[in-house]
């Protein structure tokens, strides 16, 4: 439902990601790849201070109320998000305009520098995507031939591909091939690393599910980590090297990201210069950070400085100056988007104003980049928190201000107040027919909160406008009400809801749930191996612990489903046909993340 992640300290962020394989380096050649590695240095074209000053000292929440909010510094907003580190880097006109950082790598520890390495996230993708449209050129592949023809290690398992519609390159890379949806959370330090193989069959020591071909390639758009490692694999079958060395060659060498790296596990020369990863609460990442074998879709570490080079190579390529991407190939990227999706790239704004996006997250780590192929503005930023995507929004607002873009812009309201009695007016459950979804609006803790399908609570706040309209500080997501007739009509995301029902009340419904059912679910729940949620009863709720966080009580809302009243987020138990009790799913910021029941 919601677009935007809401995550709290009570149980750790985890990010839909990827998809790949291991490769290891020896320590021969990490030891060259230290001797050759070069370091980016921060830079600051002559022309550029005052704009990199009004960045620096311009920084805005994602909504400003008039007369109320006040411009920050980037240190003070980087320690109100708990982020110990900011990389970033600005590009003005088609070449780089400045780079900086601020913070440490580790709380306490080494200052952050412009050739300090992030996790990159779902950023992999894109690049995995301009090293492949590389051999398509060279006529190394062809996008639209049976995925099949490339696949010697693996093979595809039946599903709802046929001889004339099969799985491609293409439909993988545009998330259209039908795949199992979704992506992965990575490995602990210590953790046995999965092969490519293991991770798309869901075998040990993969933490992910199989991959197969649920629906049928080209019928829809859906987010698949899964599969890039398909195409890992094919790519790594093509041409006989790990994807590692494949992504170097074809990739980040032509396009001079020189420090950027796809190894797994990343090699330790590179470990005092890598920014440790950090939770929403803080807490740095158990080990520093968590290894993603899913190369080609999360395994990407660079620095902001890299990723402003491979921007920079895509817009020469845009132009046909590029001697690395042929300007038919990045035209063809952009042809044909899907739901202003191009190949995963978002398409942010209108006209010629049309900003290629992308984000990436993993636990510990948030990114983004952006760039403008008309007018070659554009920027990158490096976090190393899960808090870091609500900086980095800040980050693009700034430059986005002091460079006079029409996108990224904060949002700007004056706050309204409304009575008691029309917020109660206000409540009840909307149905949005078209959608084939439903809203709760309920009044709670003195506000307007909206309730959502997945587990998001948003608290609207009142402001001028339209006469009954709404904000949420956080996300920036308006709401309005509305009548039509006998009806009212609760206009969100663009969409209209109609009101089915205002019997709503202003908390959850607490229901009673009997002893003997509530002891049927104590026991221990894998999210993942090392994490692990551990459920007792006390009285007539539960008590939930993830991992070493502190444990709070979950109250039932029906039999099997329970929520919290310290955090947005819900936990479902599941039964199998025999009636056992055998996993539970955690609800939290848009996500469903499923635990497997390991102790009675």
């Amino acid at each position: 439902m919601s677009r935007f992640v809401m995550l709290v300290p009570l149980f750790i962020g985890i990010i839909s990601l990827a998809i790949a394989g291991t490769s290891q380096m020896s320590t021969t050649e990490d030891s060259k790849q230290a001797e050759l590695q070069q370091h980016w240095s921060c830079y600051t074209a002559s022309d550029a201070q005052t704009h990199k000053q009004q960045v620096e000292h311009d920084m805005l929440p994602r909504v400003v109320f008039a007369g109320e909010t006040k411009a920050d510094s980037v240190e003070s907003r980087m320690a109100m998000y708990k982020t110990p580190a900011l990389s970033v880097a600005v590009i003005h006109n088609g070449k780089l305009d400045w780079s900086a950082a601020w913070g440490q790598l580790q709380t306490d520890g080494t200052d952050a520098d412009c050739g300090s390495l992030f996790q990159a996230g779902s950023i992999a993708k894109p690049v995995t995507l301009l090293a492949a449209m590389r051999m398509k050129t060279a006529g190394l592949i062809d996008f639209d031939k049976n995925i099949e023809t490339y696949l010697s290690s693996y093979h595809l398992p039946a599903g709802r591909q046929t001889d004339d519609n099969p799985v491609t390159f293409r439909n993988l890379l545009t998330h259209t091939a039908g795949i199992t949806p979704g992506g992965h959370v990575g490995y602990a330090q210590g953790e046995p690393i999965p092969t490519d193989q293991q991770t798309v069959r869901g075998e040990a020591p993969s933490n992910s599910r199989k991959v197969e071909v649920l629906d049928a390639p080209g019928a829809s758009l859906a987010y698949s980590g899964g599969g890039y490692t398909i195409i890992e694999i094919a790519l790594q079958d093509q041409l006989n090297k790990p994807f590692d060395k494949i992504m170097r060659e074809w990739l980040l060498a032509p396009a001079g990201m020189k420090q950027a790296d796809f190894t797994i596990p990343l090699p330790t020369s590179s470990h005092p210069y890598t920014a440790r990863g950090y939770q929403v609460d803080g807490t740095i990442v158990p080990g520093g950070w968590r290894n993603h074998p899913e190369q080609a879709s999360a395994g990407l570490w660079a620095t902001a400085t890299d990723l402003a080079m491979f921007l920079l190579e895509i817009r020469k390529g845009y132009e046909g100056k590029s001697n690395v991407f042929s300007q038919a190939s990045v035209r063809e990227i952009l042809a044909k988007p899907i739901d202003d999706h191009a190949y995963g790239f978002r398409l942010i704004g209108e006209g010629d104003q049309v900003f290629v996006t992308h984000y990436g997250g993993t636990v510990g780590y948030r990114a983004g980049m952006t760039l403008n192929l008309l007018t070659g503005d554009g920027a990158v930023y490096l976090t190393n928190s899960d808090n870091g995507a609500n900086l980095g929004v800040e980050f693009f607002s700034a430059v986005s201000r002091a460079y006079n873009w029409p996108t990224f812009r904060e949002v700007q309201v004056t706050r309204a107040t409304q009575p008691v009695d029309v917020l109660h007016s206000l409540t009840g459950q909307y149905a949005f027919a078209e959608q084939e979804w439903k809203v709760s609006v309920v009044y709670a803790n003195q506000a307007l909160t909206l309730l959502f399908p997945n587990g998001d609570r948003y608290a609207m706040t009142p402001i001028q406008g339209r006469p009954r309209e709404f904000i949420h500080p956080d996300t920036a997501v308006h709401a309005s009400f509305d009548v039509e007739g006998a009806d009212l009509l609760l206009q969100l995301y663009g969409q209209t809801g109609r009101r089915e029902s205002s019997n709503i009340d202003a908390e959850r419904a607490q229901v009673e749930v009997k002893e003997h059912l509530l002891a049927g679910y104590i026991g221990r729940y894998e999210l993942s191996p090392g994490l692990v949620f551990d459920v007792k009863q006390s009285g007539g709720h539960l008590e939930i612990q993830l991992g070493d966080q502190p444990r709070f009580p979950a109250f039932p809302e029906s039999e099997s489903k329970f929520f919290f009243k310290i955090v947005d987020a819900q936990i479902t138990f599941l039964r199998n046909g025999a009636g056992t009790v055998v996993a539970l799913v955690l609800h939290q910021g848009g996500r469903d993340q499923e635990a497997k029941r390991i102790e009675p």
